[in-house]
């Protein structure tokens, strides 16, 4: 039902308006009625009323007076006069108040509802209308911003840009603060509430809200200073707030202050970038663009310097200097804030990459399952620094455990294959490294490698320290020559035997036997 209000000084003119035409049969009902346009404009503004029926000339305040003020309290109201031939002046008038129609005297009920009912369908058309751009604003607004990002060198001409989104800027500064929030983690109602709070901070500085995207939403502000006081204060005030409302952390980031309204775009472009750099410099906090600002080019390059050495140290097999690397790699990162996310992303895959491959290399026996897929999953979802060294220090961790249970395996197993063989073949005068690392199927150098590492020592020390022990065992029985021994022991020069029986335990062959 539409409501009518009918403005009437002659009572008997008036009550014939309300009751003898059929309203409710044709979708109104009369909201109120008045005598004057003075009484009349305290209920239009109390029932916002579709249509106005209205005599032009009343005593106190006549019907044109009263349209003038209409247009304050209820701005689409429509209001159609009466009037006589007399007074057919009058509506020349009101054509100039945009009436929307006006009727000569008397009129017929019949007439009266033909003339209401196109003012309710030129209303109802301005509504609909009113809500469709409603609806699609915050996609022009995004519109907005999307193109503001793309234009490059180009200059759009902002102002009237922001005039045919209905926003006017006074300046003389102007500045954007940007805020980013988790569309799954949001409470219910919390994009509207945030907006509200903003739309009521922002009110004093006659700035605006805008939406940027599905997730971001745009302050666009009007300072009346280039300090940024009253721009940290208020973003610090919106990140409280949204804060205590949304379930995952919120982050506000701003530009710096121009004092031209086309340089928006530059303060919207810094916006951006700080917002980029939240995965460095941390979620749930105020970023402005002056903290992310880096002109270290030495910084930059070591960036560069530290990625190839990992890439080498992980190639090498050095789980633990690739993990010191890192660390300094995280801290190049956050000192120069240059590192984009997606730049963070392509580090983690690359890294992550090498890493796999490496498990499956030293995983030959597949006694563990690695998921590459979900790994890759979560480096796409990645929206921080510290949510990248998670993932690669945990790789990295599963690599050592890996490579170390691969290599205990190996290391005892080709130990004890050769340290078995050389207690039954040390009488072998060709006895070598080369020969005992072909015998148990290994190289010379992963061998020789293997003895310093679980040994102590080298091959050749143990192999002297075996005859020789062997050596005095059968001098201590005092029987057998001492060529005999040497012999027995592998050394097919008994003089040259003398000399490293000495030399390892201080006697010659003959001393060590008298003191038996």
């Amino acid at each position: 039902m539409h409501k009518v209000i009918v403005v009437e000084d002659d009572r008997i003119i008036r009550r014939g308006l309300c009751q003898a035409i059929p309203w409710e049969k044709h979708g109104f009902f009369v909201a109120g009625e008045a005598a004057d346009g003075a009484m009349a404009l305290d209920l239009i503004k109390k029932e916002q009323p579709q249509v106005v029926v209205s005599d032009i000339n009343m005593p106190f305040m006549s019907g044109l007076e009263m349209a003038k003020h209409v247009k304050e309290v209820s701005p689409d109201t429509k209001i159609i006069f009466l009037t006589g031939y007399e007074e057919f002046k009058y509506a020349q008038e009101a054509i100039k108040l945009k009436a929307f129609d006006y009727l000569l005297k008397p009129v017929t009920g019949e007439q009266l509802l033909e003339k209401a009912k196109e003012a309710v369908a030129e209303w109802e058309a301005k509504m609909l209308n009113e809500k469709r751009i409603h609806e699609s604003l915050p996609l022009l607004q995004q519109s907005f911003f999307q193109r503001l990002a793309e234009e490059g060198d180009r200059q759009m001409d902002i102002e009237q840009e922001l005039s045919d989104l209905g926003i006017q800027m006074a300046g003389p500064y102007y500045s954007v603060i940007l805020l980013q929030y988790n569309k799954e983690g949001e409470k219910p109602g919390f994009k509207e509430q945030a907006v509200q709070l903003a739309e009521t901070l922002a009110i004093n500085l006659d700035s605006v809200v805008m939406d940027v995207s599905f997730n971001q939403f745009a302050i666009v502000l009007s300072l009346e200073n280039n300090g940024d006081g009253t721009k940290a204060h208020l973003a610090q005030e919106l990140l409280d707030f949204v804060n205590r409302e949304a379930n995952d952390p919120v982050t506000i980031s701003y530009g710096r202050t121009y004092s031209n309204l086309f340089e928006i775009k530059n303060a919207f472009l810094e916006s951006c970038l700080a917002m980029d750099l939240r995965h460095i410099m941390g979620t749930g906090r105020v970023i402005s663009f002056e903290e992310t600002v880096s002109r270290d080019e030495q910084q930059e390059n070591e960036i560069v310097k530290l990625q190839i050495k990992i890439e080498n140290e992980i190639k090498l097999g050095l789980p633990d200097k690739a993990k010191s690397t890192l660390e300094r790699l995280k801290q190049a990162i956050l000192d120069t804030k240059t590192v984009g996310l997606s730049d963070l992303r392509v580090l983690a895959l690359k890294f992550s990459t090498m890493l796999f491959f490496e498990m499956e290399k030293w995983n030959e026996e597949q006694t563990e399952s690695f998921n590459s897929s979900e790994m890759y999953q979560d480096i796409m979802r990645l929206q921080t620094l510290a949510g990248m060294m998670e993932i690669l220090n945990k790789l990295i961790e599963r690599w050592s455990v890996v490579m170390s249970k691969r290599k205990e395996k190996n290391n005892f197993s080709h130990v004890d294959q050769a340290i078995k063989y050389m207690k039954e073949n040390y009488h072998d005068r060709g006895l070598t490294l080369q020969k005992l690392a072909d015998v148990i199927h290994v190289s010379t150098p992963y061998l020789s490698n293997l003895f310093k590492v679980e040994k102590g020592f080298n091959f050749g020390d143990y192999l002297l320290e075996l005859r020789m022990k062997k050596a005095m065992e059968l001098l201590r029985e005092g029987k057998v020559k001492t060529s005999e021994v040497s012999d027995k022991v592998g050394y097919s020069n008994p003089q040259y035997f003398s000399i490293c029986f000495k030399k390892y335990t201080g006697y010659t062959p003959a001393e060590y036997r008298k003191s038996f």
